[in-house]
C-alpha cells in the first residue's frame, strides 16, 4: 500500500507491507521494518530495527502529531489518501487500549460509521477514552454493553471496511 504523507513542506512517500505483528515501511527510498505495541489509548512503543522509541499520538482531525524523544512531528494524509488508505491498515477489530469499564455504546450492529465517529466511551484510570472508527465502515458486531468491564486487548467492536474507503 502507498501513503502519501506532508510533514511541514516536505512530501513523504510511504509504501507499507503487513507480515503478521510487523511493517517492511520504505519512506523515500529508505526501508525498515517495525513493529508497535500500544501501551495505552495515546502512547506505543516502536521497535524499528531493532531499537525500541517510546511514542505518544495525538490527533486533530486528519493530522497527526506524534512526539519521540523530546521531538514533535506532525503528519497530514494527502486528500487522494484520505479513506482507502486508512481501512487497509486499520484492523476490524476495535481492542480496549487497557483494562477499564464501558461507559457508553455509540454504536450498535448494521450502524454505518465514518473516520473518527465515536464507537465508545471507555473509562481506564480515572480518565474517559472515546475509541474511534479510523475508517469509514459498516458495525458487524458489538461485544460490550455500558457498564461491563473489560481487559486490555479485549475484542470490543468488530468492522467492516468499505471498499472505497469513503
Amino acid at each position: 500500500m502507498h501513503l502519501g504523507l506532508r510533514h511541514r513542506q516536505q512530501r513523504l512517500a510511504v509504501d507499507l507491507q503487513r507480515d503478521g505483528g510487523t511493517y517492511r515501511c520504505v519512506v523515500d527510498g529508505v526501508t525498515v521494518v517495525a513493529e508497535g505495541h500500544y501501551l495505552d489509548d495515546a502512547a506505543l512503543v516502536l521497535v524499528v530495527d531493532g531499537r525500541s522509541y517510546r511514542a505518544h499520538i495525538a490527533r486533530n482531525g486528519h493530522e497527526r502529531f506524534i512526539a519521540v524523544g523530546g521531538e514533535v512531528y506532525a503528519f497530514t494524509p494527502e486528500s487522494a489518501i484520505v479513506g482507502p488508505s486508512v481501512a487497509a491498515l486499520a484492523s476490524p477489530e476495535i481492542v480496549a487500549p487497557m483494562p477499564g469499564k464501558v461507559l457508553q455504546v455509540l454504536v450498535q450492529p448494521g450502524d454505518q460509521v465514518s473516520v473518527g465517529d465515536g464507537l465508545l466511551i471507555l473509562e481506564a484510570m480515572k480518565m474517559e477514552s472515546r475509541l474511534v472508527a479510523e475508517a469509514a465502515g459498516t458495525v458487524t458486531e458489538v461485544r460490550i454493553a455500558a457498564g461491563d468491564m473489560v481487559n486490555g486487548g479485549q475484542v470490543l467492536v468488530v468492522l467492516t471496511y468499505a471498499a472505497n474507503g469513503s
